[in-house]
């Protein structure tokens, strides 16, 4: 009998390319993964677009991780003036695969705080 584990798929997209995606096993690593990807790329943001990633940051991460919770997928667009960047998080029922077992997030996932503000 294949039994399913429950999780999160995570997608990275622009308009032109697929970017990135993980499985995460839980609503929290999905947020934070989506997190980590905004402060990486925060420096390289217009003003506008650093605002609406430290809105995101500070206060929306925690309803995207509540919602993902509930059932709800997620969704956030940053654009900037010449790239819009996506990511989206869905619950998911993923089937074991043996080459997986045991895989989680990098360390510096687990490590990661949002402390700074702009």
């Amino acid at each position: 009998m294949v039994t399913t584990t429950p999780g999160y798929w995570c997608e990275c997209r622009t308009a032109s390319a697929f970017i990135a995606f993980i499985d995460a096993p839980t609503a929290d690593h999905a947020v934070r993964w989506i997190a980590i990807a905004l402060h990486t790329i925060l420096p390289a943001l217009d003003p506008d677009a650093s605002a609406h990633t430290w809105r995101w940051l500070q206060q929306d991460r925690h309803t995207m991780t509540e919602d993902l919770q509930q059932g709800q997928p997620g969704t956030l667009t940053i654009a900037t003036l010449t790239t819009r960047i996506t990511w989206t998080a869905h619950p998911a029922l993923f089937l074991p695969l043996a080459h997986r077992h045991n895989i989680q997030l990098p360390p510096c996932a687990g490590a990661f705080r949002a402390t700074a503000t702009p």
